[in-house]
Formats: structure tokens, sequence, C-alpha cells
């Protein structure tokens, strides 16, 4: 939604947006408000509670992690404000003084010390928890002080609270112990954002938060839109309903990069594949099966047609950009005839009938790849059956480890511990395989700091995951926003919607 204060109010016929903006005091601040469409709505209001980044960017603006990340992928303080090795097994982070949480409640180590107990607590159930399983304790130094302990030496300890700030974003310890579900739909964190309101499947309103430590945001209201289609998206867009439209299909980017609106893209670090449950009975557990269905899907032929040729190809389930990745590296080949004699030499040479779990509408041109994946399949011999769920329903699902078959899931991750490690090592919650010598490799990978060592050890890994093929990896796509022409905004590579230096010109 554009400036409401220059939004001529008589004479026209005032939107559904614009209306409800008049009826609430809230939206009428002369510095605006920002609006943002993405397909889901969130599950959460709880940081801890929650692996998805439609919900994680509503989060951003409500709390902050120990850590964040610069344009540039450089780490940088955040409530804490500067970090050291005392030992190998230690990591020693000095916390920002002087920060309040919304409800009034202090910043300090004991927040620090409840957040991560709370996460770590195997009852808890923390979806991330694989993220930060590493961390055996977190001590309190002094009021400013936290060592945070390992088992072992953790090399991915600034990615994880980082990346893992799903389950790592600092909350209240009286407001969350007196109140242990609140959080969930009354969240209360140190961000640049207070919440207002949650009506759900339709919008979470948020207010500038005046104190925020980081200075003010430029912007009084965010307002965050679930619009699952892509071209209602679009539309609300070009009306003025909002003003950041996420995943953009390529196509639709002349179109939009004139007049009112702009278009705003970045690499991504996101990664597009398919997982194999290898854990139940099926054919997956095959390894022949496997690479046949590495062989007969024309991964360059889907980029090409679905995404405009943009985005990048990957080799293995692992952004290009991640620590250790070697573009030596070649994927499996588009070879239908070599999988249809995998399939043979596996005792499947009529093929076989798979189901396909995934949702639709959670990324850009999800379906449509599936569609096309599912049609390479065909031609070899494999039925696929897809079942496609609601968000609400994939969560649950996923938490019960319920998904069958061939699973689109989706995964980020600029480090192959940060990745490998939760949907391939056996028994984390994201794994539908289980290899004794690759947990070896990733229990090693994890316990050097020599980035040598790390390097060699992936390398080892890279050669199973090929060989073994527990995935079908795709590609890493683009993140395409469509804009306001006046709102000033910057994407990130790892998809978070961070709006604490957004504004209109």
């Amino acid at each position: 939604m554009k400036r409401l204060l220059h939004a001529p109010l008589l004479g026209i016929m005032l939107s559904t947006t614009a209306l409800f903006a008049l009826l609430n005091p809230t939206f009428a601040q002369d510095n605006g408000t920002i609006t943002v469409a993405q397909p889901t709505d969130a599950l959460t209001m709880d940081p801890a509670k929650h692996s998805a980044f439609p919900t994680a960017n509503i989060m951003f603006q409500l709390y902050d992690a120990m850590v964040t990340m610069d344009g540039e992928g450089v780490f940088v303080p955040a409530l804490a404000t500067e970090w050291s090795n005392p030992d190998p097994l230690t990591w020693r982070f000095k916390l920002r003084e002087g920060v309040k949480f919304h409800n009034g409640e202090d910043f300090n180590a004991e927040a620090v010390k409840f957040t991560f107990d709370r996460a770590l607590d195997p009852e808890f159930k923390a979806p991330y928890f694989s993220r930060i399983a590493a961390i055996k304790s977190v001590e309190i130094v002094d009021n400013y002080t936290v060592d945070i302990k390992t088992a072992k030496p953790f090399p991915t300890m600034l990615f994880s609270l980082y990346e893992a700030s799903f389950a790592a974003m600092i909350v209240p310890p009286k407001y969350t112990a007196e109140s242990p579900d609140a959080l969930a739909s009354a969240p209360v964190g140190t961000g640049p954002y207070t919440f207002v309101r949650w009506l759900k499947d339709d919008r979470v309103v948020l207010k500038a938060n005046p104190d925020y430590w980081g200075g003010a945001p430029a912007v009084e209201n965010v307002v965050f839109r679930p619009i699952k289609e892509v071209r209602t998206r679009i539309a609300e867009l070009t009306s003025d309903g909002v003003d950041i439209a996420a995943d953009i299909p390529p196509e639709d980017v002349p179109s939009l990069e004139s007049g009112e609106t702009k278009i705003a893209t970045i690499a991504s670090d996101f990664i597009y594949f398919y997982a194999f449950d290898t854990l139940k009975e099926s054919p997956l557990q095959n390894k022949l099966v496997r690479q046949a269905i590495n062989y007969a899907v024309d991964v360059d032929a889907i980029q090409q047609a679905l995404l405009g040729g943009l985005g990048t190809r990957v080799a293995l389930t692992l952004p290009t950009n991640a620590f250790g990745y070697d573009k030596a590296w070649q994927p499996y080949p588009y070879d239908p005839e070599k999988a249809k004699s995998l399939l043979a030499e596996a005792g499947y040479p009529d093929g076989f009938t798979i189901a396909l779990t995934a949702r639709q509408g959670r990324y850009m041109k999800d379906r449509e790849i599936m569609d096309a994946t599912i049609g390479f399949l065909a031609e070899v011999g494999i039925t696929v059956e897809p079942n496609f769920l609601e968000p609400g329903v994939w969560a649950t699902v996923s938490e019960a480890k319920g998904r069958e078959g061939i699973i689109f899931p989706g995964w980020s991750g600029r480090d192959p511990d940060l990745v490998w490690y939760p949907i391939l090592y056996s028994g984390q919650y994201q794994s539908y395989y289980a290899n004794p010598a690759l947990d070896t490799l990733l229990d090693a990978g994890r316990a050097t700091l020599d980035p040598a060592e790390r390097a060699s050890i992936y390398e080892k890994a890279a050669a199973i995951l090929k060989d073994e093929a527990p995935h079908l990896p795709l590609l890493t796509p683009p993140l395409i926003y469509g804009l306001d022409a006046d709102l000033k905004w910057q994407p990130r590579t790892d998809s978070i919607i961070d709006l604490r230096k957004a504004r209109f010109e």
C-alpha cells in the first residue's frame, strides 16, 4: 500500500485496503505503511516453534538474534556486540546493554540462557533443534556476558545462531515462563517492530518500535498479507494494495519494471531439490532407482522453460556459494535410456507407482516444476501420485515425520553442516536417509575448526551423496520481488524480508 498521506481520499471509491487503513488509527501515520504480500500466513508467532520462511519474515521484524548477517554475507553484531573463543569448546558473547523487550523486560544474559535452554529442551521439540543441537549449555558469566559451551568444536556456531534464528531469536524469560504458550499469539521481542494484531489468513499488523536499539524504522507500520496466488499478488501490487510482492515469476519481470512498480532481484541461497524417503519400504530404498530418477529428469530444460534460464543448477543439495562446494562437481546428466536401464536392473522394468508429498504455491514455480518432473518420470515408467498439502497440514505432517515417497521440501544454508546434517544425518528432523559412513563424515566435519580439514571431509561426503543419490538436486532459484516504485528496499540472498532500513523515497 502506498503512503496514505498522499492518497486521494475524495471523489474516488476507496480500495478495501485503504478503507481498512482509514478505519484503523494504527495505519494513519505520516511515515506510512509497508504492506508485504507473501504466499502463506504465519504458522505461529513463537520463533522457536516453526521452520517456515514466510513465518520467519514476520519474526525477523519482531525479534532479534545474537548475530545477524549483512547484505554481503558477513556476520555482524545484533544482540551480541562481540564474540571470541577462550578455548575450542567455548564461544563467549558480550551482550548489548540497555536493550528492552517490547513489554519492558530487560534484555540480558538471563534472557539468552532462558531462550537457548527452552529451545534445547528435547521436550520442547523445536523444529530447528538440529541447527543448535551441538550446544551443550549456556552459562552466564555476568549480566551481559554468556559462554556457549559445546561438547566438540563447533565451526558453524555463527551460521547456526543466524540461520537457526528461528530457534535462537531471544525471548523475554519472565513473560514466557509465566505463560508458556503466550508467544504463539502475542509475541514480545526486542525487534524494530512491535505486534499489533494477527487476523488469521488475512494479515499480521506491526507497529514501529521507537525505542529500537538499532534506531527506529523509517516506516511506521508494517502489514504482512498471505496471498497464495501469484496473479493476485501481482494484481495487488499494481493496484496499490501491497508494496512488496514476493515470488514474482520471471515472465512477469518486464511488465513490472516501469510505471508505478519496479523489480528487485538477487541470487538465492535456497535449494530446490527432491528428497527420497528411504526409511519406509518402497522402490526408493534401492540406490539404482534413486540414480534412475536423477537421470530421468531434465533439470536444465525445467530451468530454461520455467525460470527463463535464471537460477543456478546445483550438482548436490548445497548452494554453490556454500563452504566446501566444488565447482568441479557435476550433476547427473539427462539420460532417460540410462534411467530405464537402471530401473530394469533394479527389478522394475515396467516402472512403479510412488507418492509425491509437497506443498504448492510455497515456492516460485513449484507446482509447474513438480508437474514437469512428473512428466519426465512418466516417460521412464514411474507413475507419480501427488499429495499436495496445505501449509499448516504440511507442518503437522513434517513434525510427525509423515512425508512419504518423493518429497519437495526446500532448504537453505551456506555450509554443509547446516544443510547436509539436518536433512541427511540419520534420525534428524528432516532426514529421510540413513548411512553410517556419511554420519561419520558429517560428525567429523562439524568437530574441527580447520577449514582445510573440513573441506577434505565434505569432499568425501559429496562422493557418497553422488553415488547414493538420496536426493534429486535441482537448482537455487532467483529471488524476484515486485516493489512499489517509491519504496527503497534491498532483498537478501537468504530470502528473509528485512524491513529495518526500508523507506519511501
